[in-house]
């Protein structure tokens, strides 16, 4: 039998040495360009450490940490080719460069890229579909970003 845990860090076991964090607008520089996707990200991962954490958020450059990056890759490939070039399904794929400034611990710093997607019907449009998908995606995406950055904490 096979278990699998997942797991997200909350408030209550992070370092009180982290009192203020600062996120910075995540630019979108992906050749595709959703023009709601960098600030429903930023706002998203903002939401996510307002409310996990006991951390105020600030726009100083002395906050406790510091989070910054871009979104460098929105595109729809197909997947799961059933008959020559026809898909069956296309996957939409979001990547964002996330660059991480501890100023506790300075050597916990990193810069990192994350990928996640999402598929979809192929007889579906983009346009059908986007919303939902982005929204998952982000939310995936968070979820790795926040556990990388307070798992050292």
């Amino acid at each position: 039998m096979l278990f699998w845990n997942c797991y997200t860090f909350t408030g209550s076991s992070l370092d009180e040495r982290y009192q203020t964090v600062n996120i910075m607008m995540f630019p979108n520089y992906a050749p595709l360009q959703n023009p709601k996707l960098s600030q429903q990200f930023t706002e998203d991962l903002k939401l996510r450490f307002d409310q996990r954490t006991r951390m105020s958020l600030t726009n100083t450059d002395e906050a406790n940490i510091i989070i910054s990056g871009e979104i460098t890759n929105y595109n729809v490939t197909p997947v799961n080719i059933v008959s020559g070039d026809r898909a069956a399904k296309n996957r939409l794929t979001i990547t964002i460069k996330v660059d991480y400034i501890n100023n506790v611990e300075e050597d916990k710093g990193f810069t990192k890229s994350y990928s996640q997607y999402e598929d979809f019907e192929a007889n579906q449009s983009l346009d059908m579909v986007e919303d939902e998908m982005v929204q998952e995606i982000n939310q995936k995406l968070i979820d790795l970003i926040y556990n990388d950055i307070v798992a050292d904490w």
